[in-house]
């Protein structure tokens, strides 16, 4: 992978993790300078609200936005969904330059249907974004070398193709591959974070409602297209 830091960019714009919870969205926000809440929950995520922090990061002054993770399979009905999807889109559509990434934690190599589910959920109803990139975390060091040689990206993107979903807002750049990991990250790794993160271009965002229901539909999809994936 290589990264391209556009570190010329000034002025301030937001940064925004998209995921379902629990995959360590707000401590991947916290070594870029964030002050999140994390750590440790059998049933849902930590996160219940959107908030903010603004950092300094190589001259620009970045906008950490910490929102829920998107399917919280601790509650009784859709509710929660529907106010997750809520808070993303309110915040996409708040008139900021973004820059966007999806945040996945496979369990032994494989992405779940709830995952791809809510990247093609947000991909689809992007009217206007940047690139999207894809942060893959808690990665076994066992796995590290096949997820990143083996053409693991771009059979992630080949599903989302055959559930024909919208990839032009897709980055082509290969994804950042954190290992497991606590609460907190190396010095070493944080830097690689700070640099995948940089090396993207913000812009203008406008983004179509979304909805549970189909959320649960799409699951039923990608059930069925990740079958000998």
């Amino acid at each position: 992978m290589t990264i391209t830091n556009n570190s010329f960019l000034t002025g301030t714009y937001s940064l925004i993790l998209v995921g379902n919870p629990g995959v360590g969205k707000s401590t991947i926000l916290n070594a870029l300078g964030g002050n999140f809440h994390t750590g440790f929950s059998a049933f849902s995520g930590l996160t219940r609200k959107m908030s903010t922090r603004t950092v300094p990061l190589e001259g620009r002054s970045i906008r950490l936005v910490d929102i829920p993770g998107i399917f919280d399979w601790s509650a009784k009905n859709d509710l929660a969904t529907d106010q997750h999807l809520d808070i993303l889109h309110d915040a996409l559509n708040d008139g900021s330059d973004y820059v966007i990434f999806f945040v996945i934690a496979p369990v032994n190599g494989r992405i779940s249907p709830s995952d791809f589910s809510v990247m093609k959920t947000l991909l689809d109803k992007l009217d206007r974004a940047p690139l999207v990139g894809l942060i893959l975390t808690q990665i076994r060091r066992d796995h590290y070398d096949a997820i990143q040689t083996s053409g693991y990206y771009e059979a992630i993107q080949k599903v989302l193709r055959e559930s024909n979903a919208d990839l032009k807002f897709l980055s082509e750049m290969g994804p950042l591959i954190l290992l497991n990991h606590t609460s907190e990250f190396s010095s070493a790794e944080e830097n690689i974070i700070k640099d995948y993160i940089l090396a993207f271009e913000p812009t203008k965002v406008y983004v179509r409602r979304m909805i549970t229901n189909l959320l649960r539909r799409l699951i039923e999809l990608f059930l069925q297209l990740l079958i000998g994936f």
